[in-house]
């Protein structure tokens, strides 16, 4: 910050410019002496202190909205952000553009209500109420650490819903044979590690031979939209033992395969992917006596609570 004068056709004039918290300030050349343009910077900074300190509450819910999507867009799923942007305009229909700050706990609890009423005259689930609840609570909270609205999260002290649980199906061995009997050797090998390993289709697929190294192989995942990609180590499962090769082991794939719920239509089976052999798996783990702990470890999940929900929805199938 500082005091400049400038020589103007009607004399010299003093005008101030400096930076406040990285945004730059100044002033017009109108000032006839350097004590009073020194005071009229001070009293500018004193200005911008305040305003900055001041909490915001005067935003409205769709600006809100529209900067939480935009975060979403950069962080999350494109399945998240379209979820994310249903709910939030379920919410500004409801409301109204008011500001932030004046949406109370009572019309968000009777939205979900509502929400929830129609979701069951349909033969729904309240697992998207839910999910509703849990969006709108993370874009009020979103806007009060970005923003510093003063409001308390008008979604805090509301219960989620009941939902009935359903039992995840574990696909058992004599469908797998079933399947593999109709595929060809790589379609095989990729069920085999997959089946074996418990993991999420996209490692399996990004797996490379550079990542085997003695009896342990690395798997590679995002845990979220353009983060970087975390390792987790493994054991070898019996299908990969002994093959060696450079480059990417599942070649042939770029993008998640659709030939496993091809093969399974044409069986007849009831359809499932992919990632039932990871529930299939923690099945199988937590039967063999593996502790909660190293099945979280083995299916890279990030917290305990996860893996309990894994094994809490397994049916108990004859494998």
């Amino acid at each position: 910050m500082g005091v400049y004068k400038r020589k103007l056709a009607k004399g010299i004039r003093y005008f101030f410019s400096g930076q406040y918290k990285g945004q730059k300030y100044f002033s017009k050349a109108n000032f006839l002496t350097k004590t009073e343009c020194q005071k009229a910077e001070r009293y500018h900074l004193q200005k911008l202190e305040t305003d900055a300190q001041k909490p915001q509450s005067d935003i409205s819910l769709f600006e809100l909205i529209s900067a939480r999507l935009d975060e979403i867009k950069q962080n999350k799923s494109n399945k998240y952000y379209e979820e994310s942007r249903r709910y939030f305009k379920m919410l500004l229909d409801y409301t109204g553009n008011v500001e932030v700050a004046e949406v109370t706990k009572a019309q968000v609890y009777q939205m979900i209500q509502t929400f929830s009423r129609d979701l069951r005259t349909r033969g729904k689930t309240n697992h998207k109420a839910n999910a509703c609840l849990r969006s709108l609570k993370a874009l009020f909270n979103f806007g009060i650490v970005i923003y510093d609205i003063e409001m308390r999260n008008p979604c805090l002290g509301i219960k989620m819903l009941p939902v009935d649980i359903k039992l995840k199906y574990i696909p058992p061995d004599e469908e797998i044979r079933a399947i593999k009997a109709i595929c060809d050797r790589e379609e095989a090998l990729l069920i085999d590690f997959v089946d074996q390993t418990g993991c999420r289709i996209n490692e399996a697929i990004r797996l490379t031979y550079e990542d085997i190294e003695d009896d342990l192989l690395t798997l590679w995942t995002h845990k979220a939209k353009n983060s970087n990609l975390t390792p987790r180590r493994i054991p070898i499962p019996p299908c990969l033992k002994k093959k060696k090769g450079k480059g990417r082991v599942f070649k042939r794939w770029e993008l998640p395969p659709r030939f496993l719920s091809d093969k399974i239509r044409e069986l007849g089976f009831k359809q499932w992917g992919f990632h039932n052999f990871r529930h299939r798996r923690a099945s199988l783990w937590a039967k063999e006596g593996r502790t909660l702990l190293e099945i979280m470890q083995l299916l890279g999940h990030a917290n305990l609570s996860t893996t309990q929900k894994y094994l809490q929805i397994l049916g108990h199938i004859k494998l």
